[in-house]
C-alpha cells in the first residue's frame, strides 16, 4: 500500500496489501451522489486509512486541471488526491513512438467540434460512419473512436498520427490504459462507482486483480419488487455479476433483491454510505422552525413536485413554512411553472447549485425526501449530521434504514403527500418534540461515521481475497428442460445443464435447485428434485402437484418454478414453466 502521512489505522480497519484505485466514467463540480461518495471514499481512505485511493477516470476530456481546481476548493480533493484521466494523459504521452499502416479513410468531410476546446476532429457527422479523433496540442491524432457508443473499432496513434494499437470497441482502451496504470506486480483492487466501467474491467482476467462494484440505485424498475423489470441500464451488467469480485450493495434489502433474482453467488456484500459529520458549532444558529430544505437535483428521480404539493398542504395550517430546494437540473422550468400555478413563489425557493447548500442544514427546521427511488441516500445523512431532522416518503433504497420512525424522524408510505404534510405540521406545531429528535439525528448520523465505514470496507476487502482462489468460470452455459402437466393437476419436468468451463473438475461444488415463487406473496421456496451430475453438467428431475404448491404458498393466486444453480461467484436460473401456474382456480395447467 501507498501511505500518507496520517495515524496508523485500527486493526479493524486494516486493509489488505496492495495498490488501490477508484475508476469511475467522470467526476464533475456539480456531480450527485455517484460521484460525491467516490469522492468522500477517497478522502476516507486516505485520511484514515492511510491508502492512496487515485482516482481514474475514462470520460474524454483534454484537462481535468479546472475540475481538480474547484474541488480541492471545496474541500472534496485532498492536497495529495491523484484524480487522472485516460484522455488527458494520453493526449500527453510521449512514449507511443512511431505508427504503422494507415487509418481506415473515413471518405467523408471533417470539422472541428466546438466544444471549447481545439482538441476534437468530427468526420461523418451523423452518417453510420462516423467517428472522431483526438489531437495533441501539435495537432497530431492520438486517438480514434466512434462517436458516442462503446461498440465501433478504436484506433490509438503514435506520434505520427498512426495506428499503433486498435481494439474492436471502447473497452479494450480502457483495459489496456488500466493495465498502463497498475504496477507489474502485488494485489490490485479496482472500486468501480460506474456500472459501465466495471463491465468492461470485468473482462481484464487478471488473477492479481480484484474488482470490486459499488451500486448506487435500484437495479429495478416499475413496483420494484425483486421480480420486477430491471432497469435497461442495468440489465448487461447484471447478467455479468460473475466477473465481479464483489457487488456492493448499500442496503441488506437490495442484496437482498439481487440474491433473489439471479441467486446467493459469493459476492454480494453490504456497505452503507457514511457522513462526514461536521464539529456542533459552540453556539449553534438560531434555527427557523418553518423552514424546510431539500438539496436534490431537479430531475424525475427525485419528484419534487410531491415536495410542492406538501407544501402548498402545510402552509393552510402553517402559514408561513417555507421550502428551500439546493440543485439544479432538467425540470427547473417545469418546477418554477408548478409553483407560481400553487401561488408559492414567496413559499418555494429554487436555489440552484451552490456548495454552500449543507450551511442551510444549521438553520433550518426540517428536511424532505420525496423520491420515487434512491440507494442510500447521502442527503439524509448529512442532514442528520447537521442536528436536523428528516421526513421521508419510503421508497427502494434507504430511508427505511436510515430513519428510526419517530425518534430521529419519520418515514411516510410511497408518494403519500398527505402523510408528509401531516407529519411535518404535527413536529412544527410542536417545537418540544424536535429537541430530543435533533440530538437522535445527530447519532444516527455519527453511527455513520469513518469508523464503520472502514470496518466495513476492510471486512469486504479481507473475504474477496480470501474467495479469489474460489472463483469458477463458465465461457457457455445451455439448459434443456422438458415439461409434462399430469392430469392438469401436477407439473413434471426433466432437464439439463451443460456448461463449458475451465473449472470441471470442481462441478461437484455446483448446488443445483428448482424453485417456486409467488408474486403475490414474494414467497420463495424450495422444490424436491433428483439431481445427478455428469461429465459437463448436471441433470435433474422433480414433480408437484398443485396441491402441495398451494400448501408450501399459502396465500398465493398463483406460481412460477424455475430451475437454478450456485456455484461460487456464479449463479443463474431458468424458467422450468413459461407462465404462472394458476393456485386458486381448477383451470387446468399448461
Amino acid at each position: 500500500m501507498c501511505l500518507v502521512s496520517s495515524p496508523a489505522a485500527p486493526s479493524s480497519t486494516e486493509l489488505p496489501d496492495g495498490a488501490y484505485f477508484s475508476v469511475i466514467g467522470n467526476v464533475r463540480v456539480e456531480a450527485g451522489g455517484q460521484t460525491r461518495l467516490a469522492l468522500l471514499r477517497h478522502r476516507l481512505f486516505t485520511l484514515h486509512a492511510g491508502v492512496s485511493l487515485p482516482i481514474l477516470t475514462y470520460n474524454p476530456v483534454p484537462s481535468y486541471e479546472p475540475i481538480r481546481a474547484e474541488l480541492r476548493a471545496q474541500g472534496q480533493l485532498l492536497d495529495v488526491s491523484e484524480l487522472r484521466n485516460l484522455h488527458e494523459e494520453l493526449r500527453e504521452w510521449t512514449g507511443l513512438g512511431e505508427g504503422t499502416g494507415d487509418l481506415p479513410d473515413p471518405g467523408t468531410s471533417a470539422h472541428d467540434i466546438d466544444d471549447g476546446y481545439p482538441w476534437r476532429r468530427r468526420h461523418g457527422a451523423g452518417t453510420p460512419d462516423e467517428v472522431w479523433d483526438y489531437l495533441r496540442r501539435d495537432g497530431t491524432r492520438y486517438l480514434r473512436t466512434p462517436p458516442t457508443d462503446v461498440e465501433g473499432e478504436v484506433f490509438l496513434c503514435g506520434a505520427d498520427g498512426r495506428p499503433v494499437r486498435s481494439w474492436p470497441a471502447l473497452g479494450g482502451l480502457w483495459r489496456w490504459w488500466t493495465r498502463q496504470v497498475m504496477p507489474t506486480t502485488g494485489k490490485v483492487f479496482l472500486i468501480s462507482d460506474s456500472r459501465f466501467i466495471a463491465e468492461e474491467l470485468g473482462r481484464l482476467r487478471d488473477p492479481r486483480v480484484h474488482l470490486l462494484h459499488q451500486m448506487h440505485n435500484p437495479h429495478l424498475t416499475g413496483e420494484r419488487r425483486w421480480w420486477s423489470p430491471v432497469s435497461d441500464s442495468y440489465r448487461t451488467s447484471m447478467e455479468r455479476l460473475g466477473d465481479l469480485d464483489a457487488l456492493l450493495s448499500l442496503t441488506d434489502r437490495q442484496r437482498t433483491d439481487i440474491a433473489r433474482r439471479y441467486g446467493s453467488s459469493t459476492q454480494l456484500f453490504v456497505v452503507p454510505n457514511p457522513v462526514e459529520s461536521p464539529p456542533m458549532p459552540a453556539e449553534p444558529p438560531a434555527r427557523d422552525r418553518a423552514s424546510i430544505v431539500m438539496i436534490a437535483r431537479l430531475d424525475a428521480q427525485k419528484r419534487l413536485d410531491r415536495a410542492v404539493e406538501a407544501l402548498a398542504l402545510v402552509r393552510r395550517q402553517i402559514p408561513d413554512a417555507t421550502l428551500d430546494i439546493y440543485g439544479d437540473g432538467p425540470l427547473r422550468a417545469q418546477l418554477e411553472q408548478q409553483i407560481a400555478a400553487a401561488g408559492l413563489d414567496d413559499a418555494v425557493t429554487l436555489h440552484g447549485h451552490d456548495p454552500r447548500a449543507r450551511e442551510a442544514l444549521w438553520r433550518c427546521g426540517l428536511f424532505w425526501l420525496t423520491s420515487a427511488f434512491e440507494g442510500y441516500p447521502l442527503s439524509t445523512l448529512e442532514a442528520m449530521s447537521h442536528a436536523c431532522p428528516v421526513v421521508s416518503m419510503d421508497m427502494p433504497y434507504g430511508p427505511r434504514e436510515q430513519i428510526t420512525d419517530g425518534a430521529d424522524g419519520f418515514l411516510v408510505g410511497p408518494g403519500d403527500v398527505a402523510a408528509l404534510a401531516d407529519r411535518t405540521v404535527a413536529l412544527l406545531r410542536r417545537p418540544e418534540l424536535l429537541a430530543p429528535m435533533r440530538r437522535a439525528a445527530r447519532a444516527t448520523a455519527e453511527a455513520h461515521g469513518h469508523e464503520r465505514f472502514l470496518a466495513d470496507w476492510a471486512s469486504v476487502l479481507h473475504e474477496v481475497v480470501a474467495l479469489k482462489e474460489q472463483r469458477r468460470s463458465v465461457t457457455d452455459q445451455s439448459w434443456s428442460i422438458e415439461r409434462r402437466f399430469p392430469r392438469g393437476r401436477a407439473c413434471a419436468w426433466t432437464g439439463r445443464l451443460d456448461l463449458a468451463t475451465p473449472d470441471r473438475d470442481h462441478l461437484d461444488d455446483l448446488e443445483l435447485v428448482a424453485e417456486a415463487w409467488s408474486p403475490e406473496t414474494d414467497q420463495i421456496v424450495e422444490l424436491p428434485q433428483r439431481v445427478s451430475h455428469t461429465g459437463t453438467g448436471v441433470r435433474f428431475e422433480g414433480l408437484i402437484t398443485r396441491a402441495e404448491l398451494r400448501s408450501r404458498l399459502p396465500g398465493a393466486a398463483t406460481a412460477h418454478l424455475r430451475a437454478g444453480y450456485r456455484w461460487a461467484n456464479l449463479a443463474a436460473f431458468e424458467p422450468i414453466t413459461l407462465s404462472a401456474l394458476p393456485l386458486t382456480t381448477w383451470r387446468r395447467w399448461h
